[in-house]
């Protein structure tokens, strides 16, 4: 591999080998950004097998995850006649400035919906009549892989319902995808299927359902409700609890919500709150929003009630808040709001709502619009840590491919 390097930098890596000893060298590389580390992998056989180990892999993610600056992922409808796919990376500070777009190295007959991201490995996917279409791509290090189809008992039109969860298991230091499917008629499941990375396959699940609530999982009706914090991921419910899958422990379970929510019924969706959970409750007028946290995960006492009726408040002029992205441990609320003009009718753009200033007399400070992301319609936010997940795994970057 180092023949492909000039004859300068050909000797300088023999002297560095030679008088270095093996873990100082370890030490310099994990302190690398991803791209150099990758441009690193050519420079010889011993580097490429230590950086593409999965214990170095996964120590640099840890070490990236602390000291790199904050980035959100975020996918977005750029245009309702067109309906173009943004995927994006920003930068999570105030100025929210855009790190890089995101091209995707394959081709579907439809854009695909971002599922979930863990450690800068994110899970693409788009179901169509007759396949499954799921990926798993870091984009950092321009490599991803293409999951096979589960071997399906019946043709996939058959499912009337489905929904796909993607997470990372810390204890086997595996990624796995978890799809639910229903045909609508029966009220228990009809398959649940877990695919494991290490394993490159799918397996179904037999023992899986606490309760009987296929067709009430929220996630099968709306996008981008399911929560994966505590390596677990968490499903909204038509019924007033939340349903919750272990990927570790590949169990089910659920997680109580407060009696007084059971009024909100099916009008309750998902956020990530730190490494908790919590709720937005809609009531039946336009303005009613409740925003509740679980402050201790797992606890069910800990629900506490932090914000009532987020878009009355005329000194805020939110105009309509159509969805809830994310709570943040210092109070900050990530949305987004729907502005009707009569150049762009239906444009959203994000906010970030400062519910401690909420508290506080400086009502009007609360609110700041984030620019540069005026949109259609948002599809997915989330934190992104670039990394070299899957450097070890999966293809190059297939530009001109289809699935």
């Amino acid at each position: 591999m180092s023949d492909y390097l000039p004859q300068e930098s050909r000797s300088l890596t023999k002297k560095m080998n030679a008088y270095l000893p093996p873990e100082v060298i370890t030490l310099i590389l994990r302190r690398l950004p991803v791209e150099s580390a990758v441009k690193c992998t050519a420079v010889c056989k011993s580097w490429y097998a230590l950086i593409k180990d999965p214990s170095f892999i996964s120590t640099h993610l840890h070490r990236a995850a602390a000291l790199q600056d904050g980035l959100l992922l975020l996918s977005f409808i750029e245009d309702s006649e067109t309906e173009r796919y943004v995927y994006g990376l920003y930068r999570d500070n105030d100025a929210f400035e855009e790190y890089k777009q995101l091209f995707l190295p394959f081709k579907l007959s439809r854009e695909p919906v971002i599922v979930g991201s863990c450690n800068g490995l994110i899970c693409l996917a788009r179901v169509e009549e007759d396949a499954w279409n799921i990926v798993l791509w870091n984009p950092s290090i321009h490599k991803h892989f293409i999951l096979p189809e589960p071997d399906l008992p019946v043709a996939c039109e058959v499912y009337f319902f489905h929904t796909i969860g993607f997470g990372f298991d810390s204890v086997s230091n595996d990624y796995k995808v978890l799809l639910i499917l229903s045909d609508g008629e029966t009220e228990d499941f009809n398959d649940v299927w877990l695919f494991s990375l290490n394993g490159r396959s799918w397996k179904r699940l037999t023992e899986v359902s606490p309760i009987n609530c296929a067709s009430s999982i929220y996630s099968f009706h709306e996008v981008g409700i399911k929560v994966f914090v505590n390596g677990v991921l968490h499903y909204g419910m038509l019924s007033p609890m939340i349903f919750a899958f272990d990927i570790s422990t590949e169990k089910f379970f659920v997680i109580n919500v407060p009696e007084t929510l059971a009024q909100f019924e099916n009008r309750m969706s998902l956020i990530k709150y730190e490494e908790s959970i919590a709720l937005v409750a809609r009531g039946n007028s336009p303005g009613h929003k409740e925003l509740w946290v679980m402050k201790e995960y797992g606890v069910d006492s800990s629900w506490t009630k932090v914000l009532h009726s987020v878009d009355e408040n005329e000194e805020l002029n939110l105009g309509k808040v159509v969805q809830v992205f994310d709570l943040r441990k210092e109070g900050k609320l990530f949305l987004s709001v729907r502005r009707e003009s009569r150049d762009h009718e239906h444009d959203c753009e994000l906010a970030v709502l400062d519910l401690n200033c909420h508290q506080r007399e400086h009502q009007k400070q609360q609110l700041k619009r984030l620019g540069g992301t005026n949109s259609f319609h948002y599809l997915f936010f989330g934190s992104y840590v670039e990394s070299l997940v899957l450097l070890d795994k999966g293809k190059e970057h297939i530009v001109a491919g289809a699935v």
